[in-house]
């Protein structure tokens, strides 16, 4: 029997328990869409009302919705092996033609991949492995993991403990010992008080000062997104990473590159620190990578990271550490036609153009309460501001959510981002020009709305 769609959402309020909700608010009917279809970047929920979708989901929608090839992969897949583990030496052959076109494609050197089930999982490996590496190299006293203060990297209690975003990591104390943060390079509002370029990239010399605070002989990492996503799209400026690089290596600490948003053609290029000519010695990767057709994430791990953790005997020589659905080969099948579809249609120039012609009609709005638009491809960062000219917080901190709930009223999802007064626009690389131009009008005079017309004090 087919249920209707309210039967279908009180279903929803009384058994689905929701990440990122106040659950009282859900249970008593927050209005939110249940989806039910998707098809390149629109999206049509279970009452019939069309969407635009400007955030690829959660960043990671690239190749769009409703891509036949995919499912017909995982049938064929499905059909032949659908599932055997990677665990204790056994292999399946989508997790081994994938792990090496991810070689293919990665920067020089990163040539290993280890397999998870997502992001959070990718990131946690990629901490686990940089302390291995350590330990392998007999300086087990390496354990501290350098982050940035506004990242994100995931729930897992290791990620959460690298994100630096407090809001993310409250309420689940305590947390793992040996992370550390330091100040993000987030120009708009240089948390150092400088300015850019005077400043030297001075916020870099912050990783320097960090790791001889703590001593070198104690710092295994420093894991950092080349675009942090949820801590507000911040886009470090051309001579960070370079600059993090050459710390790292003179105090012998690994650089994990968190390109779990970054990936996969969202910012134009396979992975966003491309884009700083850097070649990080761990990536963690997922979203992108199966555009979330399914479930999979990578830990990338370059050469000379592998030439330590294969020698044959100490401690740590057995590798012990893996999940259920590591390198799951229906899973790696459809990451692998991704990937061809990626790579076919172009999809990492087409969002190059696109996100230049969405930056360039977001200006050509001359919204008064925007201040500052960054990111690259289609990874873009709106910033509301109460004052352009001097860049000043807007007075209400929830603006952005109320920017967002209207853009949904008028079939278009944006999303905000902490602390509220920022707008994430990440649509599907196959977005079109004229779903642009629906996407800037609808933020547009949302954006107006809500400066203008605020809504009255809760009683």
């Amino acid at each position: 029997m087919q249920r209707s769609a309210e039967e279908i959402k009180a279903l929803d309020r009384r058994h689905v328990l929701h990440p990122n909700v106040v659950l009282a608010d859900h249970a008593r009917g927050l209005p939110m869409p249940i989806m039910v279809e998707g098809q390149g970047a629109v999206l049509r929920d279970i009452d019939g009302k069309e969407y635009i979708d400007a955030i690829g989901a959660l960043w990671l929608a690239n190749i769009g919705y409703g891509r036949k090839e995919l499912a017909e992969v995982a049938r064929r897949q499905m059909e032949k092996l659908s599932f055997w583990s990677l665990f204790w030496g056994y292999g399946n052959v989508p997790a081994v033609e994938l792990a090496a076109r991810l070689a293919e494609i990665a920067p020089p050197g990163l040539s290993h991949v280890f397999f998870t089930s997502g992001g959070s999982e990718a990131n946690e490996t990629s901490i686990k492995i940089a302390r291995l590496y350590h330990v392998r190299r007999g300086e087990p006293s390496r354990r501290h993991i350098i982050g940035l203060a506004r990242a994100y990297h995931g729930v897992s209690y290791g990620a959460m403990t690298a994100t630096g975003l407090e809001t993310v990591r409250q309420n689940y104390e305590p947390y793992v010992g040996a992370f550390d943060h330091i100040p993000s390079a987030y120009c708009y509002r240089c948390p150092l008080g400088k300015a850019y370029p005077a400043c030297g990239v001075a916020c870099a010399g912050e990783l320097e000062r960090k790791i001889l605070d703590l001593g070198p002989q104690n710092v295994a990492a420093f894991i950092a997104e080349p675009i942090h996503g949820v801590g507000g799209v911040i886009t470090p400026p051309p001579e960070y990473f370079p600059r993090i690089r050459e710390i790292c290596d003179r105090y012998g600490v690994l650089f994990i590159a968190d390109e779990v948003i970054c990936g996969f053609g969202r910012t134009g290029t396979w992975f966003g620190i491309e884009h700083w000519g850097v070649v990080p010695d761990l990536i963690s990767a997922a979203k992108g990578l199966s555009s979330g057709y399914l479930p999979i994430g990578a830990t990338l791990v370059h050469d000379r990271v592998y030439e330590a953790l294969g020698q044959p005997e100490g401690p740590g020589a057995y590798f012990n550490h893996g999940f259920t659905y590591s390198g799951h080969p229906v899973a790696a099948a459809v990451a692998l036609e991704n990937i061809r579809i990626l790579a076919e249609e172009r999809l990492g120039e087409r969002a190059v153009e696109m996100g230049r012609y969405l930056t360039e009609r977001l200006r050509r709005a001359e919204n008064p309460y925007i201040g500052d638009i960054r990111g690259k491809g289609l990874m873009l960062g709106v910033e509301l501001v109460a004052d352009p000219a001097t860049g000043e917080m807007p007075a209400d901190p929830n603006v952005g959510r109320y920017a967002e709930a209207r853009c949904r009223e008028h079939g278009v999802i944006v999303r905000a981002l902490a602390p509220g007064n920022i707008i994430a626009l990440s649509p599907p690389l196959v977005v079109t020009r004229e779903q642009v131009d629906r996407i800037v009008e609808v933020l547009d005079e949302a954006v107006r709305y809500v400066f203008e017309h605020p809504p009255a004090p809760a009683r």
